[in-house]
């Protein structure tokens, strides 16, 4: 027989074994160098929502351009109406048939906007002939030198013989048109080939260009001298190309009343009904290639500041 204190020592061994398997061992009872021992992972916590994005905040609309600006309403005045008491026959008028000399030609400067006025009626001329026509007097950079209507001055006073046309009452008259590029500064705006063809002359102050297609010549006084020195007498042209620079020469040492350039086209064609040659009347072309110009660049066609006084002069 198993002694009873036998008996109760192993009853006794075998709990304690039962114990020792419900955990894992403590830490201070695993032999050294033993992996730890591995842990269940814990239960995923729930899924949180994202946070809500920040509202997009849309640019602003960019600010619409401002409108192109359109030539106003009347820009031009009529062919022949002629500012009053400028007429070599007083209270008459020039050359009214609206017909177009030369469709074909492109707007004889380089850029707008210009001005189609009187240069010795419009402000800062000193009128003609000694006060009997006289001028309104003031300053050649005057706004109003600057801006719309438009007036012809085709058959504008003139008296003495190189002025000489059927054209006009009275039988003399100037000429041609006179221009003003967009601001009165001095030798800074280029003049360009009506059409293509070739210098025909060059002049003191003047340049003269022979159409190719049309037939016509344009003369172009009130030049800067010295033009580029590939603008000679024979030099082909294209349409559209600068060839000199508007200035406010008389002579070669003189100044005329202002900044501009004197525009003649010169040919044959039927005037009020009867074929005419010699000086033509340029107004009409000229309202049409200016047109042509703006339509092209609507942004050329606003007047611009006008600048001191001292920049319309000649440079020295």
């Amino acid at each position: 027989m198993i002694p009873q204190r036998l008996l109760a020592v192993f009853a006794i061994a075998v709990l304690l074994g039962a114990c020792g398997q419900e955990g894992p061992p403590r830490p201070d009872t695993m032999p050294a160098g033993a992996p730890p021992p591995v842990e269940e992972d814990a239960p995923p916590a729930e899924d949180e929502p994202d946070p809500p994005a920040p509202p997009i905040e849309e640019d602003d609309p960019p600010e619409p351009p401002p409108p192109a600006f359109e030539l106003p309403s009347g820009w031009h005045g009529a062919p022949g109406a002629l500012l009053p008491g400028s007429s070599t026959v007083k209270g008459s008028t020039g050359v009214t048939d609206p017909s177009v000399i030369v469709p074909e030609m492109v707007f004889p400067m380089a850029e707008g906007p210009a001005f189609a006025n009187s240069q010795i009626f419009g402000q800062g001329g000193g009128g003609y002939a000694g006060g009997q026509w006289p001028g309104p007097g003031g300053s050649e950079n005057d706004p109003r030198n600057f801006d719309y209507p438009w007036t012809d001055n085709f058959c504008e006073v003139r008296l003495d013989a190189k002025h000489a046309t059927d054209l006009c009452p009275g039988g003399k008259a100037h000429k041609g048109q006179d221009l003003r590029p967009k601001t009165c500064e001095n030798a800074v705006h280029w003049l360009v080939a009506p059409e293509d063809g070739w210098i025909s002359h060059v002049g003191s102050i003047s340049v003269n260009i022979m159409g190719a297609e049309s037939g016509m010549k344009y003369k172009f006084l009130h030049v800067q001298m010295p033009v580029p020195d590939w603008v000679k007498t024979g030099a082909p042209v294209t349409q559209g190309q600068p060839f000199a620079l508007a200035s406010d020469l008389l002579s070669a040492s003189s100044r005329a009343t202002t900044v501009h350039v004197h525009f003649e086209i010169h040919g044959a064609a039927e005037v009020d009904g009867a074929l005419h040659s010699g000086a033509l009347p340029p107004y009409t072309s000229l309202v049409e290639s200016y047109l042509d110009l703006i339509d092209a660049n609507p942004a050329m066609a606003e007047p611009v500041a006008q600048p001191s006084q001292d920049k319309c002069l000649t440079p020295q």
